[in-house]
């Protein structure tokens, strides 16, 4: 008996798949490259819709291939392929396995040459394939393999296809800005409901972290990139440590910086609370300023201005205020598939904005003694909202958030 597999089990609709593909073909005659050759999930993932947790082994390699023309293909062990046809569009799937186990037909002994396989059937001309080697990319798998690979295989040039995968995610379309305000709206709702249970002396920063990733994945989370919490003088200097089973004590600001994931598309979100009643009067205004930079980032952002600018409007924000020398980082991120991604806003880049991107606009004030440095923050003040450039100018996915949050938000005294 041979399977088929209905369109609701394909990871997205046809047409999101071939938009994809056509994206990236674009991006690769921009760059000049014949190939691409892509290992991490993501990009596997955005390329043939394939998803799977095989692609965390670190001893079974998966490739997909793009062509500059035609349909991809991707290269993996002969066990998955069903999983391949069950979750993904591709006509192109090469496998090779242990010809001993008699499973099925084999399209080679090794992924080497699966690999060499699949390029020269789906795209015989190929002469440049790019891979993930730039600037915010990763080589998934072994690089023994593109020694091998290219000792085997000497007529293939290989050249950095980062921009060509990047440029081709930056821009989002419908059906992933739904999955991404989806996936926000259930993190900022399970944050807001953990805050409601948190008990000064008695709630630990592991309670905080289950609590909000059990609603999380109630609410349909999938997966989950980071869930870190910090309170207390010895941690606000770490500033992105994971939960302890440290616990939060009365009159301590407590903050939370959130990423999950719905079909693959992610959330970042970062939130606080004052574990008192009422708030001071120099914990609200620098709350009240980390809020205010995001409000003034969102309020530029327009197709057409750079992301440099978008970042000096932020930090000039944050500079202006009576809390202008402790400014420490930059202002954010796009938002997708990876939680950070491909364009970061930061002073030097003079990118333009476009429609359909995402970002995760953040920043804050961290006090701290100039004597000493950053690593003595004694307070950690940040904000975190993600916007969506629009055709005139942008929208809140998330928020803008409140400020901080207090006990008597939730009216627990």
């Amino acid at each position: 008996m041979i399977l088929t597999f209905d369109e609701q089990f394909k990871s997205f609709p046809k047409k999101e798949y071939e938009l994809h593909v056509h994206k990236l073909q674009k991006e690769m005659k921009r760059m000049n490259l014949d190939m691409l050759l892509l290992t991490t999930p993501e990009n596997i993932y955005y390329a043939t819709g394939y998803r799977s947790w095989y692609t965390s082994s670190l001893f079974r390699p998966v490739y997909a291939l793009v062509p500059l023309e035609g349909e991809p293909a991707i290269v993996l062990r002969i066990l998955e392929k069903s999983t391949v046809k069950f979750t993904s569009w591709i006509p192109n799937i090469f496998v090779s396995g242990t010809k001993s186990r008699n499973i099925g037909t084999l399209d080679a002994g090794n992924h080497i040459e699966a690999t060499y396989k699949a390029i020269t059937s789906i795209y015989p001309q190929t002469e440049v394939i790019g891979l993930e080697k730039g600037e915010g990319s990763q080589f998934y798998w072994s690089l023994q393999m593109i020694e091998e690979f290219s000792k085997q295989y000497p007529e293939f040039t290989f050249a950095d296809g980062t921009l060509a995968y990047q440029r081709a995610r930056m821009i989002k379309s419908k059906w992933e800005i739904d999955r991404i305000r989806s996936v926000c709206y259930i993190t900022e709702r399970a944050i807001e409901e953990t805050f409601r249970d948190v008990r000064p002396g008695q709630t630990t920063e592991k309670d905080v972290s289950r609590s909000i990733a059990s609603k999380m994945a109630a609410a349909g989370v999938d997966k989950f990139s980071y869930l870190t919490v910090t309170s207390g003088i010895q941690k606000y200097s770490t500033l992105n440590a994971y939960a302890t089973d440290r616990v939060i004590q009365p009159e301590e600001v407590l903050l939370v910086d959130i990423s999950g994931h719905i079909d693959g598309y992610a959330s970042d979100l970062t939130r606080m609370m004052y574990l008192g009643n009422e708030i001071p009067k120099d914990i609200r205004e620098m709350a009240e300023i980390s809020r205010g930079c995001v409000v003034a980032g969102k309020e530029f952002m327009k197709p057409g201005r750079s992301i440099g600018e978008l970042n000096r409007v932020i930090e000039r924000f944050l500079k202006d205020s009576p809390y202008g020398d402790y400014v420490i980082h930059s202002s954010g991120h796009c938002v997708g598939l990876n939680v950070v991604e491909y364009p970061m806003i930061y002073d030097e880049n003079e990118l333009l904005m476009e429609e359909g991107m995402v970002f995760a606009v953040e920043n804050g004030l961290y006090p701290f003694d100039p004597n000493d440095g950053a690593d003595n923050m004694h307070l950690a003040f940040r904000m975190e909202d993600q916007v969506l450039v629009t055709k005139d100018g942008a929208e809140w996915i998330t928020g803008p958030g409140k400020a901080i949050y207090c006990l008597k938000d939730f009216k627990q005294y």
